[in-house]
């Protein structure tokens, strides 16, 4: 009995690694997610290649930022996190530190990628957890980066409001900014004032129309008043 038992577990093994390896593959992923943290762990490499600096480099210039000084290793890692293995969640005040160390503009370590990858050849969407299953679409970066027309506008008009604050110790880059901003006024301004004479031409015509109709209609009307009294009564027939 237990030959028996231990004959049909061996069949049953066997069977199972059978069908096991006959099993079709399981189909890769048909896209490459990326997180928002790998986006900048990609940008962050390429602030670097761009400086044309050495980790140990890039290490030292980060320094003063970040308030401590980073290893070549963890620099590595930060760069590394791209692969996916073990992904670095950055905060806020590196970002920020980024930026001041590689003197670019935040928005550069959030630029989207290569939208297809080699290893494995897919193409590269963002990860996020609204979008599991499908990915998002690498271009709502640009749009987040660079906003549309109304976000533009809005953020306008806060740094437009912020400036109205006089803030101090303003750098070239926010002089110059500044200028921009006024310009934008005055063309906004310029703008509004052909819009509003070409609305008063468009208006004059219209009042000039109407007041030939006007004067057209009373032409008409003391005619027929005028034919009036001089036609014949029943009585004067």
């Amino acid at each position: 009995m237990i030959q028996d038992d231990t004959s049909r577990h061996t069949r049953e093994r066997k069977m199972r690694k059978k069908t096991s390896e006959n099993a079709a593959p399981s189909s890769p992923d048909p896209y490459l997610g990326l997180t928002p943290n790998q986006v900048v762990a990609f940008n962050l490499a390429q602030a670097r290649q761009w400086r044309g600096w050495t980790q140990d480099q890039a290490a030292e210039a980060l320094e003063p930022y970040l308030g401590k000084r980073w290893s070549k290793a963890s620099v590595s890692q930060a760069e590394r996190s791209i692969a996916g293995k073990f992904v670095r969640n950055f905060d806020a005040d590196e970002i920020v530190a980024f930026a001041r160390a590689f003197e670019l503009p935040l928005g550069w370590f959030f630029m989207p990628p290569p939208p297809w990858s080699d290893h494995p050849p897919a193409p590269v969407k963002l990860k996020t957890p609204d979008a599991e299953h499908l990915g998002t679409a690498l271009a709502l970066l640009v749009d987040l980066v660079f906003g549309d027309e109304t976000n533009q506008a809005l953020l306008a008009m806060r740094l437009d409001a912020w400036l109205q604050q006089r803030p101090p110790q303003l750098t070239d880059a926010q002089a110059r900014i500044t200028s921009l901003v006024q310009l934008r006024i005055d063309s906004l301004a310029r703008a509004t004032i052909d819009d509003l004479a070409q609305w008063q031409i468009a208006l004059r015509a219209m009042a000039n129309q109407l007041e030939d109709l006007e004067t057209r209609a009373r032409a008409t009307v003391d005619d027929e008043l005028a034919a009036g009294a001089t036609r014949p009564s029943e009585e004067e027939r």
